[in-house]
């Protein structure tokens, strides 16, 4: 079966198109372990069907190698290989519209370079503490939405992350 090009046009003018569609998407994780219960705010506009990324933080060196001297003994001063770790909050987002809301999908990473421990020797590469969250949940456009909370024993913290996703146009 053939189909004319005006019945294509006509077909796809009727389907909302999704990337037409601006949405804004608030984050805020919150820290309740301590006392202040610090709240983190991260915003980002995003084309409904297209990918949004966030990247704040550090770039930690960890040494991944070294290669040898002449007279076969490692020098680490020298000839060190690195690797550069992100640290910090990564945020990858994207959107997607559904008959019961607006469908976000998220990979949230949350690290920090983990504090010597008190008299121990320098470590020769740094510890890195990381949450990582890999989510698909449908929000209300409008709502706050608690979408991951997680209490951590190892790092003796709990975290929660809200999101809000407003349509702009």
């Amino acid at each position: 079966m053939r189909w004319s090009a005006a019945f294509l046009l006509a077909a796809l003018a009727a389907v909302p198109a999704l990337a037409d569609n601006v949405y804004k998407v608030d984050f805020q994780i919150r820290d309740g372990s301590g006392a202040g219960n610090a709240t983190r705010h991260y915003t980002m506009l995003i084309n409904g069907g297209t990918k949004g990324t966030f990247k704040t933080g550090s770039r930690v060196p960890v040494a991944t190698g070294s290669f040898q001297t002449a007279d076969g003994k490692p020098n680490p001063l020298v000839n060190t290989q690195f690797t550069y770790v992100d640290v910090g909050v990564n945020i990858d987002c994207t959107l997607t519209e559904r008959a019961t809301g607006v469908g976000l999908y998220a990979n949230i990473d949350l690290s920090l370079v983990a504090p010597p421990e008190k008299d121990a020797p320098p470590a020769p590469s740094p510890t890195i503490n990381q949450i990582r969250f890999t989510l698909n949940a449908d929000v209300q456009p409008g709502k706050s939405t608690a979408i991951t909370s997680v209490e951590d024993p190892v790092l003796l913290k709990r975290f929660e992350v809200v999101a809000t996703v407003t349509k702009v146009n």
